[in-house]
């Protein structure tokens, strides 16, 4: 058998794992797991897997795979003399060898080889570019080689280019599945979206955006409207309620519309919980170490903020959030 074909078929066998095993991998593992998985086709010593959007020459994410994340900051630092930005910007989707952008002679004398590639051992490098042009995201797969005895093949090039496909095409799987994620049972319906640190949209719904129009104000689809929302695990703003939290590099925001209980305190949920459950003053009491009468207090409070009289008129309202 060919090594040619023999790549073929290890080609086809990464795309069919990729697809079948994606949904059992966390989104916070799933670039490092494709990374891997991708060398098992295509040999290399070190990956990057970085997003950003095309409104700013920064990324976002920055994903390494036995490289330091420094090459990051060298990448953005000696971007205006890297030959090979240019070349993967024109032809995006498609893998672009260094050495057919630039000589070998050339590559090996020039700035960027020393200032940004030799100090890390990169001596072959294989990059693509992959946008959305729907949301403005883009994403820099590159392979690195630290043999320069190693070159990157022409078959090796294209394999690169059509893998690069399934890679985005899987990943972007992952993230809706990720943002339709029931986190909890008792939620009518789960409205979320994974942005960036930046609030640059990854992965959103239209019925996201439709909420977010109605209750806020229209903005960029792009982009959340909301700044400074990663340090908060919960907010309010408007009429929406926020919950935020960390999925890897990203960040999942999910919304719902404020209703009646979000005004009771957690001390006034617990006494409500009790008493769905069917349980006496002085049985809650023992549990939350209160008096009976403290207990009392917070029942009546509760009747107040949410305009009823008694409890079976609350357990109905429960049951109904």
């Amino acid at each position: 058998m060919t090594e040619i074909l023999l790549k073929k078929l290890e080609a086809e066998k990464f795309i069919s794992q990729l697809y079948r095993e994606s949904l059992s991998i966390s989104l916070e593992e799933f670039p490092t797991w494709a990374l891997d998985l991708l060398r098992q086709v295509i040999s290399f010593d070190g990956a990057i897997w970085g997003t950003g959007h095309i409104s700013t020459q920064n990324f976002h994410t920055q994903i390494t795979l036995d490289v330091s994340e420094d090459i990051f900051n060298k990448l953005l630092q000696y971007l205006p003399i890297n030959p090979i930005f240019e070349q993967i910007t024109q032809q995006q989707g498609s893998a672009i060898n260094m050495s057919d952008v630039i000589s070998d002679d050339q590559f090996y004398q020039s700035d960027i080889y020393y200032k940004c590639f030799k100090p890390h051992g990169i001596e072959r490098i294989l990059s693509s570019i992959n946008l959305d042009e729907r949301s403005g995201i883009f994403t820099l797969l590159t392979l690195y080689r630290y043999d320069r005895e190693q070159a990157f093949t022409t078959h090796e090039q294209k394999l690169q280019s059509r893998l690069l496909y399934h890679l985005m095409s899987c990943f972007a799987h992952r993230q809706l599945s990720e943002v339709s994620k029931q986190e909890n049972k008792a939620e009518k319906e789960n409205i979320s979206a994974l942005c960036d640190a930046k609030g640059i949209y990854h992965c959103v719904t239209q019925r996201f955006l439709d909420v977010l129009d109605e209750h806020i104000s229209e903005g960029s689809h792009q982009k959340f409207p909301i700044d400074a929302f990663t340090d908060k695990a919960t907010f309010i703003q408007g009429n929406l309620h926020f919950t935020v939290n960390k999925v890897g590099e990203l960040y999942k925001v999910s919304l719902r519309v404020i209703n009646q209980f979000d005004k009771l305190t957690s001390r006034e949920k617990e006494v409500i919980a009790g008493v769905c459950h069917g349980k006496t003053f002085k049985q809650i009491a023992k549990e939350l170490a209160l008096s009976p009468s403290t207990v009392s207090n917070h029942l009546y409070r509760i009747y107040l903020k949410l305009g009823i009289n008694t409890r079976s008129e609350l357990i109905a309202l429960a049951q109904q959030e």
